[in-house]
């Protein structure tokens, strides 16, 4: 496929405008979603623009893919980080009554 006549922006506008009637028919959470989606296809147009071999809308699943997948590690980082905390936290506590009944048990 040779190279598009429509300028990087244009040629966002235009594969926003195509989802822009399946983004009208979904419910307003998957809306959102969607809403989301073309802010990303706009900040990533001119990689878009540039996968030359690939149709404008197969290069913007890509990039909506990759921009997911980023979105899940960072959200999986946090997860684990507050998990980590909370387990640090635990053993703290369980250290304490430990050594509470220790020395309860130690009295006479």
């Amino acid at each position: 496929m040779g190279r598009n006549t429509l300028s990087t922006t244009a040629l966002a506008h235009k594969l926003i405008a195509d989802l822009k009637p399946l983004s009208d028919m979904l419910a307003p959470n998957e809306r959102r979603v969607v809403e989301k989606f073309f802010d990303t296809i706009l900040q990533q147009r001119v990689a878009i623009a540039e996968a030359t071999d690939l149709l404008p809308l197969e290069a913007a699943l890509v990039v909506l893919l990759v921009e997911e997948c980023r979105r899940n590690d960072a959200e999986n980082a946090q997860m684990y980080q507050a998990l980590h905390e909370q387990i640090r936290e635990l053993k703290g506590e369980i250290d304490m009554l430990t050594n509470l009944l220790t020395t309860r048990m130690k009295v006479p």
